[in-house]
């Protein structure tokens, strides 16, 4: 008598199991053929990165070496001329040279500003992390910026408490981030006033800079703290606008473990900055 042993397998199974075999060994070359050109175009993209990089090294060493230097040059010169060096001049040149020597101030603040987002974007920008007062950067800035802010007739502010603000930050790099938004404010607000305010939440500081200025619409919202991005009505007041201010804003918060956004209720109806940071 022969034995029923299950394990044995029919000729129908047996076709049905090669003909899977096949068709996975078919997919199986199809995923390899994929991975292979996968492989190949990632192979491309790191090349093209890796080009990309090289220009960008490159063109940082130029605006570093050349146009950093062009406008350096040009502000000796005209710096020169204000001070007599050249002999006497004429109200006329005086006034041509002031103007020479902002805009050549200007220059190298911007050229500054976008080296330094490129080397935050690298992560080669280091932080000497302390405890630092926010009180005292903030009534620091707002004292600088009182007088410019008055020659155009707007009135800065302060809405801050006898408390200690702490946070664990460096100390240079959030005074550039509270220059820059109270400036910003300035740049923007062609009447009425600023106010600065410092506040404690839970474990949280939270610095709030609010303005009359020219308000923002939500497309711009989209755009505001993006590389580049700048807002068509900021580009209506500042033509010179890089749009680099607020993104580095952002990049030195993002390093400090906080976070800033903006608020308005749309164009011509102000806007409020914030800054949030873990309190220590």
């Amino acid at each position: 008598m022969l034995n029923n042993d299950s394990s044995i397998v029919s000729p129908e199974e047996y076709k049905k199991i090669t003909e899977e075999l096949y068709k996975r060994n078919l997919e199986l070359a199809t995923l390899y053929k994929q991975v292979d050109s996968l492989n190949k175009e990632l192979g491309v993209a790191n090349e093209n990165l890796r080009n990309v990089i090289k220009q960008r090294e490159s063109l940082e060493h130029l605006i570093t070496h050349k146009v950093k230097g062009a406008f350096t040059r040009s502000k000796y010169i005209f710096a020169g001329i204000l001070d007599g060096t050249f002999g006497e001049i004429s109200p006329e040149i005086k006034k041509i040279a002031k103007q020479g020597l902002d805009s050549d101030d200007t220059g190298i603040t911007t050229v500054d500003l976008i080296l330094n987002v490129a080397n935050m974007q690298k992560g080669i920008v280091k932080y000497d992390m302390k405890t630092v007062d926010l009180k005292e950067i903030a009534l620091k800035i707002i004292n600088e910026k009182k007088d410019s802010a008055e020659e155009k007739g707007i009135k800065i502010e302060s809405e801050i408490g006898d408390d200690t603000y702490n946070v664990s930050g460096d100390a240079f790099w959030l005074k550039e981030v509270t220059n820059n938004l109270i400036d910003n404010s300035i740049r923007y607000t062609q009447k009425g006033g600023i106010t600065v305010r410092l506040q404690k939440h839970d474990d949280k500081v939270l610095i709030t800079i609010k303005d009359t200025g020219i308000g923002i619409n939500e497309e711009d919202k989209k755009h505001l703290f993006t590389e580049g991005g700048r807002g068509q009505g900021s580009t209506r007041i500042n033509v010179d606008s890089t749009g680099y201010g607020l993104y580095s804003v952002k990049l030195i918060i993002e390093a400090h473990k906080g976070r800033v956004w903006a608020e308005s209720l749309g164009a011509d109806k102000g806007s409020t900055f914030y800054v949030e940071l873990p309190a220590v």
